[in-house]
């Protein structure tokens, strides 16, 4: 990957419908070419998709669960399964650490995953931290308009979740 390809990155990362025509007139290149230059960012596997991100007064949290030493895979099969509100996981490279983000339009949901994982995984996590995310700084995801989303204080959590799953 070179210094043109990081560019169209760069640029696509706030406009993934960003036309051809228009990444060929910033990089100096035809619109050919620079079809080109994606078609092989795709082909290669850095690009891998594409994505409509929709603020509609979602609530995020984020989720650290510790699991017992010999329990990480068995946490992970439960909340692979649990689809609803669950965004994306993520291992990490702390022992037994599983990184989580949970959208929901309300709280209540989210409070009721908190407690099904609890619920189900409790004997198996050695610690669960949740934190509702109060503002988000930077979404390359979010797209235009992103600004305004930022300065959204909708995401606030009056009350606390987590403390120990034991």
């Amino acid at each position: 990957m070179d210094g043109t390809d990081e560019k169209i990155l760069e640029l696509m990362k706030g406009n993934a419908r960003i036309s051809y025509q228009k990444l060929g007139e910033e990089l100096g290149m035809s619109r050919v070419a620079a079809r080109k230059r994606v078609q092989k960012l795709k082909a290669e596997g850095v690009i891998r998709g594409y994505n409509t991100c929709i603020y509609n007064g979602e609530i995020t949290f984020e989720y650290d669960i510790y699991t017992l030493p010999d329990k990480l895979n068995e946490v992970l099969a439960y909340l692979t399964k649990r689809t609803a509100y669950i965004r994306q996981i993520f291992t990490t490279n702390r022992a037994n650490h599983i990184h989580m983000v949970a959208v929901s339009d309300s709280y209540d949901n989210l409070n009721y995953l908190s407690k099904m994982i609890l619920k189900s995984c409790g004997k198996m996590i050695e610690d669960i931290q949740v934190f509702a995310v109060r503002k988000v700084i930077k979404d390359v995801y979010g797209g235009v308009g992103n600004e305004q989303r930022a300065e959204s204080d909708n995401n606030g959590c009056n009350g606390q979740l987590g403390g120990s799953g034991t």
